[in-house]
């Protein structure tokens, strides 16, 4: 645990008087050591802390959200974060509220698992250094958030800030766990919801565009801009401003579809980009820019990166896709760094639940045992 007093400066000591386990929905009285500034963004802050009961069992570390209470989209993240349960899911373990000495604002805290990174710090290292992403690792993430989302998904969850940021790993293990769910919502249908969510280079072309009908198929998008990154080492589409956005898109994508553009929203009387910006097919513009991802993995993105959100695969469906065949065929990788190999994460251990959801897709999904071989 750190102790430099550098850090101690801004972090605190106080007590809780109703610290709420998630698990078993018990509220007791805990002390809480933070000793470590994780984030801080529009929502609020985010530090690394220890909870105690007695000052002898110390539970932790936990990364401790913290935000305004009594908003609307607040208490939704608390929400959320109550009923899921997933591999792949960042786990809330604890929550409670505390007035901040400093302001004297009522406060909601949320205690969640502490994984070492992100995924945005992983991408960093390897491009910092001019090193690729080793595809093995880009095939590992990216089947777990596709895990991720088929269960969010399934539940009605819309992610709606999907970037590598908000995607923790533990590069050791190669386990990976969505988190940050502030943007979150559980989408209803026929219900609009605001267009302006999802940070702009990650963002959607529906969205760009003003759709306020959307589906959960945002977050697919979100996910093929996640592979596209792991691929090359910066983010793919960096429009300097929304509209631009979505230049950045057709240059790749060719110009967006009449019909698209009147679906995602009639009104729409921005730019439409509708001379070609480029050359060639979009295949070929695919397999220069992500020419390391082999054909399947530029299948993949092609089938990800469309236009028309239905036409975007489901989360079943990619995670069946032949890009991730060797996953199911070999059990091995090498954590960065190492010499030696280790076991995958379980990525098959698929709950009830999640079998019911992958429906026909499971026998295509999980690798084949001796026995059916």
């Amino acid at each position: 645990m750190s102790n430099s007093s550098g850090l101690n400066s801004s972090c605190e000591e106080f007590i809780a008087d109703d610290v709420t386990s998630n698990r078993s929905n018990n509220t007791r009285r805990m002390l809480i050591k933070e000793y470590r500034k994780i984030g801080h963004g529009a929502f609020g802050t985010v530090v690394q802390a220890y909870l105690t009961q007695d000052k002898e069992q110390w539970y932790g570390p936990f990364a401790i959200k913290r935000v305004p209470a009594q908003t609307e989209y607040k208490s939704r993240e608390l929400q959320i974060l109550r009923i899921t349960n997933h591999p792949n899911i960042v786990k809330l373990e604890y929550f409670f509220t505390h007035t901040s000495p400093l302001d004297r604002k009522v406060y909601q805290h949320l205690a969640m698992e502490c994984l070492p990174g992100t995924l945005q710090m992983e991408i960093s290292r390897y491009s910092n250094n001019n090193l690729q992403l080793p595809i093995k690792h880009v095939k590992l993430y990216s089947y777990q958030i596709a895990r991720g989302m088929l269960y969010l998904h399934a539940l009605g969850i819309c992610h709606r800030d999907i970037k590598p940021s908000n995607i923790l790993v533990d590069p050791s293990s190669g386990v990976l766990k969505i988190c940050d769910f502030g943007s979150a919502k559980k989408l209803e249908h026929n219900q609009p919801s605001i267009s302006y969510i999802c940070s702009r280079f990650y963002r959607a072309p529906e969205l760009i565009i003003g759709s306020t009908q959307y589906t959960t198929q945002i977050d697919i998008w979100g996910l093929g801009c996640v592979i596209g990154e792991m691929l090359i080492g910066k983010a793919v589409f960096q429009g300097q401003e929304p509209l631009l956005q979505l230049r950045e898109i057709a240059k790749l994508l060719g110009p967006p579809d009449k019909k698209f553009i009147f679906f995602s929203n009639p009104a729409y009387d921005g730019p439409l980009f509708s001379k070609p910006l480029f050359s060639g097919s979009p295949q070929s513009r695919f397999e220069k820019h992500f020419g390391h991802a082999g054909p399947d993995g530029i299948d993949l993105l092609m089938k990800v990166l469309v236009y028309e959100p239905q036409s975007r695969l489901s989360p079943r469906r990619i995670l069946a896709h032949q890009f991730f065949d060797d996953l199911r065929k070999e059990e091995y990788f090498f954590p960065r760094g190492e010499t030696q190999p280790i076991r995958l994460p379980h990525l098959f251990d698929f709950s009830e639940f999640e079998s019911q959801v992958l429906g026909e897709f499971v026998t295509k999904i999980k690798p084949e045992t001796e026995e059916d071989s």
